[in-house]
């Protein structure tokens, strides 16, 4: 939780790589094929496209600060790299919104996914069209996600009640 970058991304990918190592014969992707990874990643970033994101601050603990302000999608690829790990990262969600995946994956009518541990959050699917806020090209689908981000509420700007 305080140590440097490598450490951490180097103990992640190669904990990824003790998990493909177990996979049964039948889970085996052929050679020419490199294995895809969605990553979830429970901290504050900016997200600047659908695989990559630039670490905004620590929280829970964690006290890498030399990660700060780094794409913490390419520091995992490094350590990948740097192991042998023929992986790519093709998206990069926080907790509540990879539960959510996860969920829906097994189930299609799964329609919200709640967090309770150090913080909390949710995230919801809604129809495109009831979102205000929303200008651009619908999704095929209709739906969106909503990730509420109900977490921080240590403010000074909000009151303790």
């Amino acid at each position: 939780m305080t140590g440097s970058p490598d450490a951490l991304f180097d103990y992640i990918a190669s904990a990824l790589a003790k998990f493909v190592a177990t996979e049964s014969e039948g889970l085996h992707f052929s050679p020419d094929r490199q294995r895809e990874l969605g990553f979830t990643f429970s901290f504050p970033v900016r997200q600047t496209s659908i695989s990559s994101g630039t670490l905004i601050k620590w929280t829970k603990g964690f006290s890498i600060d030399d990660t700060v302000d780094q794409d913490v999608v390419g520091e995992l690829t490094k350590a990948m790299e740097r192991i042998g790990l023929d992986m790519r990262v093709t998206a990069l969600v926080n907790d509540t919104i990879g539960t959510l995946a996860g969920g829906r994956y097994n189930n299609p009518d799964v329609v919200a996914a709640v967090i309770l541990g150090t913080g909390t959050n949710a995230a919801y699917v809604e129809r495109a069209h009831a979102i205000p806020k929303w200008h651009g090209l619908l999704p095929k689908s209709g739906d969106m996600v909503i990730n509420m981000e109900w977490g921080n509420f240590r403010s000074s700007h909000l009151p303790v009640t």
